[in-house]
């Protein structure tokens, strides 16, 4: 299995409006995977607990992760990485006059990749496939197509006795 990307042009400084455009890969999910089904996966591979118990302490793993960060703690889950906080916040002229509930415009949780996450592209291979909005646009034809397959079949059909 490998890595689905397509092509795109952008501006080589995404600021700069007088940057020349250069092309660029992006990844291409092939789906979605939730957490259930990632439990799943879990167990096919061999895990001794049921699906339902690792579902169950992901999600614990989950609030308490969350608890942890709203704690203002760094919370280090060993191969997987560690998570933190970062803020985005509006600057002010003198701290006095900074106020958190007015200045403070973003928290985000940061992760910090684990060892098992530092080789990726070392492991990684590639697959080219078209963009999404070339995909939708061919989906497109194709139903335009068949639909108008079916309506000539269907004249067809009705002409006859």
């Amino acid at each position: 299995m490998a890595i689905n990307y397509s092509l795109g042009v952008h501006l080589s400084k995404p600021n700069d409006k007088n940057s020349e455009k250069k092309v660029y890969a992006h990844a291409q999910a092939r789906e979605v995977m939730q957490l259930e089904d990632l439990a799943d996966h879990i167990q096919q591979h061999g895990s001794p607990f049921t699906a339902d118990i690792i579902l169950g302490v992901a999600r614990k793993l989950v609030s308490c992760v969350c608890e942890q960060l709203l704690e203002g703690n760094k919370v280090c889950l060993g191969r997987l990485g560690s998570f933190y906080i970062s803020l985005k916040s509006e600057g002010v002229d003198d701290a006095s006059t900074f106020n958190p509930a007015d200045n403070i415009k973003a928290l985000n949780v940061r992760w910090n990749r684990g060892s098992d996450f530092k080789n990726l592209l070392g492991k990684a291979k590639f697959e080219y496939v078209t963009t999404r909005k070339q995909q939708s646009a061919s989906r497109k034809q194709e139903k335009q197509a068949l639909n108008v397959k079916i309506g000539a079949t269907a004249a067809t059909e009705g002409d006859q006795p």
